[in-house]
């Protein structure tokens, strides 16, 4: 889902939309805005944003700074990391190698 958010802060975005976060052994359904980029210096693709405000998943990662989990899109699942919170309650999240959104792979799949 690509964010056709032309002028808007999500421009940039990859992926908005629903994903489960595995944490604990425990699935968490979130809403996440997700970017990514080829690193030029190793090539590694690295994707990162921010997961909306969620109690749920605030109780299940407790005090922890940084917490290895899995997030599942429609597209796919794929192993990251969540950090702390941001004064809005959102946490970042971020992984490296194939991200958990479509990227495209064309030049005719970009708009």
């Amino acid at each position: 889902m690509s964010s056709g958010f032309a002028g808007s802060p999500h421009a940039g975005s990859d992926y908005i939309g629903p994903a489960t976060i595995v944490v604990h052994d425990t699935e968490i359904p979130v809403l996440v805005e997700l970017r990514g980029y080829r690193e030029p210096i190793d090539g590694i693709f690295r994707w990162f944003d921010r997961i909306r405000p969620s109690d749920e998943l605030s109780c299940a990662l407790g005090d922890e700074a940084r917490t290895r989990v899995t997030i599942r899109t429609e597209h796919s699942a794929r192993e990251g990391f969540i950090g702390d919170p941001d004064p809005w309650r959102h946490f970042r999240i971020m992984g490296k190698s194939t991200p958990p959104f479509h990227v495209p792979t064309e030049l005719s799949e970009v708009e």
